[in-house]
């Protein structure tokens, strides 16, 4: 299992194109912009960096598999159902996988339950997709977010053979995916169901995805990408249990795919 050289050569190289080149004004990652009263980072988990208003964003790895993944906690502060089982998988290795988790990407939206990061930017239409659009709400600039830097970064490390994403929706749950991800959208939904029924593969939100993650990395980049997005108000318990089984899936379909 490995992902094709030129898919990594690709991605590596436009992450750090973008990164060099945008003009907008820079926020160092390292330091946050706001002091905030901060708490001892969680058992198992460490500092990627901070947020806008100086949270920081932590993250977590386990297992040592050929299948690398990346889950993404969370990206919209009001969409947190599913995040119960995060600790969990970052405290249980997946055989056969490597396993990187982002906590959460918006810590200052999830503090305030408001959908954009501080600035009111909607972080998943602020990155370098071909389809990066100035006059949606991801901002003026991709990548003008620390947040996004910051994952954008640490997804180039780590080389994910595929990303996963939370999100939740009211007409959930179902799984959305871009790039060659179609197989892998089925094992999910296949998996989670027999948690919670009614999961479903839908290939198309129904609406433009200007400068989203999935449009940068799926599309653009290849990159088999998963966005699962919960039902609104889901049980937590009930929706742990479904990322769990459908992420197991996820990732025996992958090596079995020779992905």
């Amino acid at each position: 299992m490995a992902v094709a050289a030129w898919r990594v050569a690709s991605f590596l190289v436009a992450v750090a194109t973008v990164s060099a080149c945008a003009t907008a004004p820079r926020i160092p990652s390292e330091s946050p912009t706001m002091a905030l009263p901060t708490e001892g980072t969680p058992h198992g988990w460490s500092r990627l960096g901070f947020s806008v208003e100086g949270r920081p964003l932590y993250v977590a790895q386990s297992g040592t598999g050929p299948v690398r993944v990346y889950v993404i906690g969370g990206v919209h502060g009001d969409e947190t159902e599913g995040r119960s089982a995060i600790d969990l998988l970052a405290r249980t290795p997946s055989p056969g996988a490597t396993l990187r988790i982002l906590r959460d990407l918006n810590p200052d939206g999830t503090a305030a339950r408001r959908r954009v990061n501080a600035r009111g930017l909607d972080l998943n239409r602020n990155w370098p997709a071909s389809n990066f659009d100035s006059a949606a709400s991801g901002g003026a600039q991709p990548l003008s977010e620390p947040e996004t830097r910051l994952l954008a970064a640490d997804l180039r490390a780590f080389r994910p053979d595929v990303v996963v994403v939370l999100h939740s929706a009211t007409n959930g749950p179902f799984v959305n995916y871009d790039g060659p991800a179609a197989a892998l959208a089925a094992s999910f939904a296949n998996a989670a169901g027999s948690q919670w029924p009614g999961w479903y593969v839908r290939p198309d939100m129904g609406y433009a995805t200007n400068g989203s993650l999935g449009s940068y990395v799926g599309v653009d980049q290849g990159i088999p990408i998963l966005t699962i997005e919960f039902q609104l108000g889901q049980d937590e318990t009930a929706a742990g249990s479904a990322l769990e089984s459908g992420l197991s899936a996820v990732i025996q379909s992958t090596r079995v795919e020779g992905r």
